[in-house]
């Protein structure tokens, strides 16, 4: 569903409700969403896969399918998506045993036509869910791999990020950056959320133990020298942090404000979530 505001957010009215053309039982149309513009990009990850392009030339009143993006070579492709202009990136983690794949499709026409280009990480492993999630901001993508293992802690699913950057000279996107956590511990799950903007990249890991199993948490990391490295800001907690909150299992970051969900704190009653907003200092 779509909804549109006409005044500052005061209220908000529906004004397109979409499916798919092809629409079908279990196709989990719906699981993953975006916007930009006047462009609307949704997941379908059940069945084979799919992501469906819709735009609207008239303001909103109606949206039309543009595009179905496909790709027969992985599973789970659509769970996560992701649009900044006229490129969309399609996460697939369970590509290749679950070692995981991303997609980027590039359009110079409208989503009449376009280009596919598979991203993978450059030390894959079988089960590191490369793709759960991804972001884009610019020429930066960032994908997730919240199943990744780091030897140093012994341990499974302590999870890593992969930042890639389109260079002219290739014509294609370059890893150009692998990021962890500076504690890293055995089912951390760091990944399992990613955000980025402008040279700012927010990573949850909703796993994180620091208040009890699953209290969770995420980080800051920036570039200063136009993404040749990244150095991490901050770790960032909840301050009523508790067991089983899973904190910032879902990440999103516009200008010097950042938001995290805690879909599993129980403040309302079990279970029944929170979010929780904090400001970058300059």
């Amino acid at each position: 569903y779509v909804f549109r505001t006409t005044n500052g957010g005061a209220s908000y009215s529906k004004i397109a409700k979409l499916m798919a053309s092809d629409a079908g039982s279990f196709h989990s149309f719906g699981f993953a969403v975006a916007i930009d513009g006047d462009t609307v990009v949704v997941g379908a990850y059940g069945a084979t896969g799919a992501v469906y392009v819709f735009r609207t030339t008239d303001g909103g009143a109606t949206y039309v399918e543009v595009a179905q993006l496909t790709s027969s070579s992985s599973d789970r492709f659509g769970y996560s998506v992701a649009i900044d202009g006229a490129t969309i990136v399609v996460g697939a983690y369970v590509d290749q045993g679950q070692t995981g794949a991303a997609y980027v499709f590039r359009t110079t026409d409208g989503w009449s036509t376009y280009t596919e280009i598979k991203l993978t990480a450059s030390d894959a492993a079988s089960l590191d869910m490369f793709g759960y999630d991804v972001a884009i901001d610019g020429d930066a993508i960032v994908v997730s791999s919240h199943g990744a293992d780091d030897a140093e802690v012994d341990g499974n699913n302590s999870g890593a990020a992969y930042v890639f950057r389109w260079s002219d000279a290739s014509a294609t996107y370059v890893e150009v950056a692998k990021l962890t956590a500076s504690d890293p511990a055995k089912q951390d799950l760091f990944g399992g959320s990613v955000a980025i903007y402008g040279d700012t990249i927010v990573i949850g890991a909703y796993g994180d133990d620091d208040a009890g199993s699953g209290s969770g948490s995420a980080y800051l990391f920036r570039t200063t020298d136009g993404g040749a490295t990244y150095a991490q800001l901050a770790k960032l907690t909840a301050p009523d942090a508790d067991r089983d909150d899973y904190f910032g299992f879902a990440v999103a970051i516009d200008g010097a404000t950042v938001v995290l969900g805690a879909w599993g704190d129980d403040d309302a009653g079990s279970k029944s979530g929170s979010a929780y907003v904090f400001a970058i200092a300059s």
